[in-house]
């Protein structure tokens, strides 16, 4: 039976429900006495929070009547979470301790107040909310404390929403639930874009479903349309993770719509919980739409954190041509594993690799699958093993599933990635975060980096530019602490001169990497050279130069023996009609013959690719991406599916990554977060 103590929050809810409230007008004011014991985070917010109960440090935490708790173990001791909850997370989870934002948020969410988090990503905030979303299933229901044989829910039982900006996000938030729910009756589903829709609304059906966690596109969708047979009535939960981020990528219209499709709160009490890395006044917004007038502020992020892009040491390399990113890349590699021969307590070498255009991600990650030790002997294996990943917005959401998970699982390896990794993703144990040409914007470049020095584990940033990005770069990150790093002799390597002195590592990367990128399709190098027309637009003083790099890549680099032809259309879009050194053609050639004369078809993504988990050789369908996979099948393509505001280029920034045939269409494709 619950104590008393664990019935609290069910009373508390209950009396709250019953008293008087004013909704999104008159806020209730902390009395100058409380307000005083805490800070206010700006004075862009003091007014917008002065009603909000502000907590920030544990010395606030015990002026208050919430017990301070730092061990999981104590919320089951003291009533306050139901035993199966507990022991799911430290027996089969093996977490004890608390971190920082779990002690702030985890006791003042039990009490059912509706709560403003400010916490960075990677501090254990997922639990924090996901133990008070539990807990108040459990009390309302207490059957659902235990398992069950067979469906304990139907779709018209969702008690929580979570709601997160991505996909990937959403996968990762799910699989945490189902772990610290392991040991009830409640049922997890999720709700993403990129899956199929039929078949998710068809297991909801089927399994049922107390927590959805879904992105906003999809659970518009659903909520919008009530020939699906889903519903909320009774939904007593809801948690926006991410918010600043939500509110960036332009979901504002989007969450006030779902809000609509919500139950009244004045006839069934909601809990509503969100945390945002900042606390801009969009949120703020979306907070008294949202939440009770007396909702509590907690920030826990201390005023002396020191932010990751000036903790992490960052190196810049400048390459003599675009040609030499691959090599570098394989130094980099080479040189921390000869100093963990030296130093046993360095982690192994894992890796995320940054690229611009999602054709370039394609490209190289397909190079990178066929990289062999020995390049004579095909059997000889990769250097990576079998741990070579790729993730960009264009692969099915089963197979960014797939590569994430097992990236996140490998003790090391290499992540060949767009920016659909660069926030709220967490990667244990990254080493390395490598960034290759100038990133769009200063955001880009930090949220990237932050996916490494987590955990307060250390980590190394390195970014690649070629010569002509380096007075952009600086202009935009130079109060950064970036050094520059001259000891990657693959930088400086004259690729278009044979029989050069270097030395023999180098020598034999050189030969790996040829090998591998004789290898890699036509089509994809064709696509990515488009591509790359266009981003390095951006960034390079004049076109003439943007040209030759790319020629001298298409050569040196990808071992063809002329750089791709482009259509005269797209030339002319892209201001490039009078650059005589670009290969335009009126015709453009759909296929390219090889060395043993047969052809090589020109496809939107590379056919020749490696089995998931990369490094064998075998032909895997499921590594092809098609312009279906950008939505589930069946959906309509919604602007979900294109560039997010806080991803979205600047006019001369635009890329083009579209199948042949169609030169203009994909011309925007600049890589992005699959937003639905």
């Amino acid at each position: 039976m619950l104590s008393a103590v664990r019935r609290g929050p069910v009373l508390a809810r209950a009396f709250r429900t019953c008293a008087p409230r004013t909704w999104g007008s008159s806020p209730i004011r902390a009395s100058p006495s409380a307000v005083s014991s805490f800070s206010v985070p700006s004075k862009s917010t003091s007014g917008l929070l002065s009603h909000a109960r502000l907590f920030q440090s544990q010395s606030a935490l015990k002026q208050d009547d919430v017990p301070l708790i730092s061990e999981f173990s104590e919320l089951g001791t003291q009533g306050l979470v139901h035993d199966s909850i507990v022991s799911a997370i430290t027996s089969n989870m093996k977490l004890s301790s608390m971190t920082d934002v779990q002690k702030l948020t985890i006791s003042r969410g039990l009490t059912g107040a509706d709560t403003l988090a400010q916490a960075k990503t990677g501090t254990g905030k997922t639990i924090a909310f996901l133990l008070p979303v539990l807990q108040n299933i459990i009390s309302a229901d207490p059957s659902l404390a235990q398992r069950r044989r067979g469906p304990s829910s139907h779709s018209s039982d969702i008690r929580s929403i979570i709601i997160s900006p991505t996909r990937e996000l959403a996968e990762q938030i799910a699989v945490e639930a189902k772990k610290v729910a392991f040991n009830t009756g409640i049922i997890v589903q999720t709700a993403v874009g990129g899956s199929r829709k039929m078949e998710g609304l068809a297991r909801i059906k089927r399994q049922g479903c107390h927590i959805l966690v879904a992105t906003p596109g999809r659970l518009k969708d659903i909520l919008s349309d009530p020939r699906n047979g889903i519903s909320v009535p009774n939904l007593t939960s809801f948690v926006l993770d991410e918010a600043d981020r939500l509110l960036d990528d332009g979901f504002g219209p989007e969450i006030n719509e779902i809000h609509d499709y919500l139950p009244d709160p004045i006839k069934v009490d909601r809990q509503t919980l969100m945390f945002s890395a900042t606390v801009p006044r969009e949120v703020l917004r979306v907070v008294e739409r949202f939440m009770k007038p007396d909702y509590q502020f907690i920030k826990a992020v201390s005023e002396d954190d020191v932010p990751t892009h000036l903790r992490v040491p960052q190196k810049q390399v400048v390459l003599r041509g675009l040609e030499n990113v691959m090599p570098s890349i394989l130094e980099i590699t080479a040189k921390y594993n000869a100093r963990r021969e030296q130093d046993p307590n360095l982690r192994p070498f894992k890796a995320i690799v940054y690229f611009n255009s999602t054709s370039s991600v394609q490209l190289y990650y397909d190079a990178f699958a066929q990289l062999r030790n020995d390049p004579a002997d095909r059997r000889s294996g990769n250097p990576f093993g079998r741990g070579v990943y790729c993730m960009h917005s264009k692969l099915s959401q089963m197979q960014r599933t797939m590569y994430s998970e097992s990236f996140r699982r490998a003790a090391g390896g290499i992540l060949i990635s767009s920016d659909v990794t660069a926030r709220g993703m967490d990667f244990p144990d990254v080493t390395h975060v490598i960034q290759v040409g100038h990133p769009r914007d200063r955001e880009s470049y930090i949220h990237r980096l932050g996916r490494t020095g987590r955990a307060n584990k250390e980590g190394e940033g390195w970014i690649l530019l070629h010569s002509q990005e380096i007075h952009p770069f600086e202009r935009a990150l130079g109060d950064l602490p970036i050094k520059e790093d001259r000891s990657i002799e693959s930088a400086k390597v004259d690729m278009s001169q044979e029989g050069q002195q270097v030395s023999a590592t180098s020598a034999e990367n050189l030969k790996r990497v040829e090998a591998a990128m004789k290898t890699v399709d036509y089509g994809s190098k064709a696509a990515a050279f488009r591509a790359e027309l266009s981003v390095l637009s951006g960034t390079f003083r004049r076109r003439n130069h943007v040209v030759s790099a790319l020629n001298s890549l298409a050569i040196h680099g990808w071992k063809l023996p002329e750089p791709p032809a482009i259509a005269r259309s797209l030339a002319d879009k892209l201001g490039y009609r009078n650059e005589e050194e670009l290969n335009v053609s009126d015709n453009v050639r759909s296929s390219y013959p090889d060395d043993s004369g047969r052809g090589r078809s020109q496809s939107f993504g590379s056919r020749r690719s490696s089995t998931f988990g990369g490094g064998n050789d075998r032909f895997s369908r499921d590594d092809r991406f098609s312009r279906n996979d950008r939505s589930s099948r069946g959906d309509r393509f919604s602007r979900d599916d294109r560039f997010s505001r806080d991803d979205r280029p600047s006019r001369n920034r635009r890329s083009f990554d579209g199948p042949s045939g169609d030169p203009l269409n994909g011309l925007f494709d600049f890589e992005n977060v699959n937003r639905r």
